[in-house]
């Protein structure tokens, strides 16, 4: 049976961004810099199965609190996702979601949070792998003495959604104290 993923661009303050879900929820949000938009939605045709149309009504509702959250109505992104990645890579994902809007988590702490404190750096290969950015908050994960690390938006476009978030200062997160 085939799985049909619907696509679009659209424009953030902090560039234009490429969005895909499919039924299930958000595959795919990307910011454009540099990107060809064409590769990645060759990238969602890989799969034999995929059907990719050129489609915003069925992400209607991810536009909407992608909008809502340009505007500062919001700093948490909970809509449905349809992510594909490795079991420890969904874990750090999960993780990500629990970061406060206007706090930050270093890699360790994630590391720790989903029990394997040594591993930060495959936490930061984690970071770098996510393909739903805003949905998956990875621009809020830093590096232990505070700088901000990488970010496929750009660092400062990282630095902006921080800011953006109400970000202005080092405020660890309570994500480390969850456990």
């Amino acid at each position: 049976m085939s799985k049909t993923v619907y696509y679009t661009h659209l424009a953030s303050p902090w560039g234009p961004l490429f969005l895909a879900g499919t039924e299930k929820g958000i595959c795919s949000c990307q910011f454009l810099h540099g990107k060809d938009i064409s590769s990645l939605i060759a990238q969602l045709r890989q799969k034999p199965d995929h059907v990719v149309l050129e489609n915003a009504l069925p992400l209607a509702t991810a536009i909407d609190a992608l909008e809502q959250y340009f505007s500062g109505a919001t700093k948490r992104l909970s809509h449905a996702l349809d992510l594909q990645g490795t079991p420890f890579q969904l874990m750090v994902w999960s993780a990500l979601r629990q970061i406060p809007g206007g706090t930050v988590a270093t890699y360790g702490e994630i590391a720790g949070k989903i029990g394997k404190p040594r591993a930060a750096r495959a936490v930061g290969q984690s970071c770098g792998s996510n393909k739903v950015v805003l949905f998956v908050p990875c621009h809020r994960v830093v590096a232990a003495q505070g700088k901000l690390g990488g970010f496929g938006g750009g660092l400062k476009v990282k630095e902006a959604l921080l800011r953006h978030e109400g970000f202005f200062g080092f405020q660890r997160s309570a994500v480390s104290d969850q456990k």
